[in-house]
């Protein structure tokens, strides 16, 4: 029997994000165990960023098609003529394929080849109702076409079986590639963050920081238009890392900076509740500026007076993150498996 086809649909982006990488990661475990998966892009602009062998198919008419039904637009006589042409430069998508879809595409995705199942990977269960209006007629986790939703994260699972009891869903833990982000005990006294994540609160906490002049000898440095590889090295000479989590999936660059044996300071943003713990990393409530930049000052003077100590909870973080988050591969395979099985 020939293998059903997976086309995963990505979007593009021009900076590092988590989300993007963990659909890639997919994609490449999936061919390497026998699955038939691809990667359906709006053009071919491979992410440049990280380093994954992944198949690519294009098909600009899919996207078109996503971005007027998200934006609840109907296409007039030229817009179709467009999409005529647009089907001409795509891929004819197989019979009996399944097409996966990330959370963010709104609540009529499985208008969109309607003849094909669905499968949604919803990476961030608060973007599951992104686009939607108050007054709805459908959604894509109740309608019969969609196979399931795989989940990375504990409270995703949970607020996703409550609001549909019904529908199956997968939680996979995600795994983090140690052959990159892994303990390091060469550590300076940098404190390093992502600008792109509640900037509007790592503006005010790098400035107010500044401003006080309690920084002693530390110096501050940004992550940001860095290749994962980049950004690995970074963490793994910074003694600190803020966190800004905000209402997150999970979370992954704070995990990756636990596995490169930072102290992480900052929001757990929900999902990071499970691995924000208090041996090894602060907790500051979301919003609470002043706390987050005290905090900051009293883990730099706790260093000051006992390195080590500092030192022994950045080993502590990593060893939880290498014990507890490294069988993605084995549970991505186990997840499809069961998808796959229960069409038949």
């Amino acid at each position: 029997m020939k293998k059903q086809k997976i086309y995963f649909i990505c979007p593009s982006n021009k900076f590092v994000t988590g989300g993007v990488k963990q659909i890639y990661k997919m994609v490449e475990t999936l061919n390497e165990n026998n699955f038939d998966a691809v990667l359906l892009l709006k053009k071919n602009n491979k992410e440049s960023w990280f380093n994954s062998k992944v198949p690519i198919e294009i098909s600009p008419y899919i996207f078109k098609k996503i971005k007027y039904s998200y934006k609840n637009k109907s296409f007039n006589f030229f817009g179709k003529l467009v999409l005529k042409y647009l089907k001409l430069k795509s891929i004819s998508l197989e019979e009996n394929s399944i097409l996966v879809f990330p959370e963010i595409y709104g609540p009529k995705i499985n208008e969109i080849e309607p003849q094909l199942k669905k499968v949604i990977f919803n990476q961030n269960c608060y973007y599951t109702f992104e686009h939607f209006y108050q007054n709805y007629n459908s959604n894509p986790y109740q309608n019969t076409n969609s196979l399931a939703t795989i989940v990375v994260s504990e409270d995703s699972k949970k607020y996703l079986n409550f609001t549909f009891p019904e529908h199956q869903v997968h939680r996979l833990k995600i795994g983090v590639d140690t052959s990159t982000f892994f303990y390091s005990e060469n550590k300076q006294k940098i404190i390093s963050y992502m600008p792109r994540k509640l900037s509007e609160d790592s503006i005010q906490i790098i400035n107010i920081l500044k401003i006080r002049n309690n920084l002693k000898t530390w110096s501050i440095l940004p992550i940001e238009n860095n290749t994962e590889s980049e950004v690995a090295e970074i963490l793994k000479k910074s003694a600190i890392f803020l966190s800004f989590n905000h209402r997150e999936g999970f979370g992954l660059p704070p995990v990756e900076a636990m596995a490169c044996g930072c102290f992480v300071i900052g929001y757990q943003g929900q999902a990071g509740r499970e691995y924000f713990k208090d041996e090894f990393s602060s907790t500051v409530p979301e919003g609470n500026i002043i706390q987050f930049v005290k905090e900051i000052e009293n883990i730099i003077n706790n260093y000051e007076i006992d390195p080590e100590k500092l030192a022994y909870k950045g080993m502590l973080a990593a060893k939880l993150i290498k014990e507890n988050y490294n069988v993605e591969k084995e549970e991505t395979i186990k997840i499809w498996e069961k998808i796959l099985f229960a069409q038949e």
